[in-house]
């Protein structure tokens, strides 16, 4: 029998659908991380907006719709033959997201059956190819070493990823000025935010965020004017061999699959082809 749910409460969604997610982990590693920041604001006693819609057929998971308002709607892997009815379900509650993303095909069948059911157009925005890598492979040697950013980089390195955002994210996901530098400044002070040094001077960085088991290695940018010198894969891969010696089981990272650079980057460094993602924008 099937049964549709929502949910508010990220331990009993866990709970319940954990270990079917984690079986998949670099396909979920976004639902898995906006769990465990869910699960970690309650224990500090906070209330965490945090919303599930779970499809299940007899007592299997089969779909988890997960969102934390206002931002993007992530669903997971589909077990079953028919998503309608969850749609269906979602749209009586009429939220409000401004992008679907998850597995490519989950992600267009939603999207199709969300426009018939709301008049809210989709269209696909990115196309992106899931890699995992759990055993680094080094690219030559370049000048220059890895380490992590700095406090008196953040002007520097709020700029980058201004011009990140832009570059790759949809309108909704662009950066102020004043917000990029507060994400970056909480990100140096997190130490989830790497670079790759030439004579003092960050010339390329990356960032990590993820799991405690799976790291998601993400804001990977170098600058127009350093670009072609190997700095980017320099830092990926040395950031992902630190991962994994700290203990994580595996590193993964999402690519724009229109950019063959950067996947031919990210398959030299040891990243293998897991599966595809797609992110759909809501037009009014």
């Amino acid at each position: 029998m099937r049964q549709i749910d929502f949910m508010t409460n990220p331990r009993a969604f866990m709970a319940q659908f954990g270990a079917w997610l984690r079986a998949h982990p670099a396909e979920h590693n976004v639902i898995l991380s906006m769990c465990q920041m869910a699960e970690r604001m309650l224990a500090r006693g906070e209330r965490p907006d945090i919303r599930f819609v779970t499809q299940s057929e007899d007592g299997e998971a089969q779909l988890a719709a997960v969102q934390m308002p206002p931002h993007n709607l992530v669903l997971s892997r589909f077990a079953g033959e028919d998503l309608s009815a969850l749609a269906e379900r979602m749209a009586e509650t009429a939220p409000v997201f401004p992008a679907i993303v998850g597995p490519s095909d989950v992600a267009a069948a939603f999207a199709e059956h969300w426009t018939r059911l709301t008049g809210q157009k989709t269209v696909e925005y990115m196309d992106q190819i899931i890699y995992s890598l759990k055993t680094v492979h080094f690219p030559p040697e370049i000048a220059g070493g890895f380490r992590l950013a700095r406090e008196d980089e953040a002007p520097l390195l709020s700029g980058w990823m201004k011009s990140f955002a832009e570059g790759s994210l949809p309108k909704a996901e662009h950066l102020s000025a004043e917000e990029a530098l507060r994400k970056t400044e909480d990100r140096i002070a997190q130490g989830s935010l790497a670079v790759w040094d030439v004579d003092g001077q960050a010339v390329a960085q990356a960032g990590v965020s993820g799991t405690d088991n799976v790291a998601r290695v993400s804001l990977v940018y170098t600058p127009p004017e350093n670009r072609g010198k190997g700095y980017a894969s320099a830092v990926v891969a040395r950031l992902s061999q630190q991962l994994l010696e700290q203990g994580r089981d595996m590193c993964c990272l999402y690519a724009d699959a229109r950019n063959p650079v950067s996947n031919s980057i990210y398959r030299k460094i040891g990243y293998q082809f897991v599966g595809r993602s797609s992110l759909y924008i809501l037009q009014k």
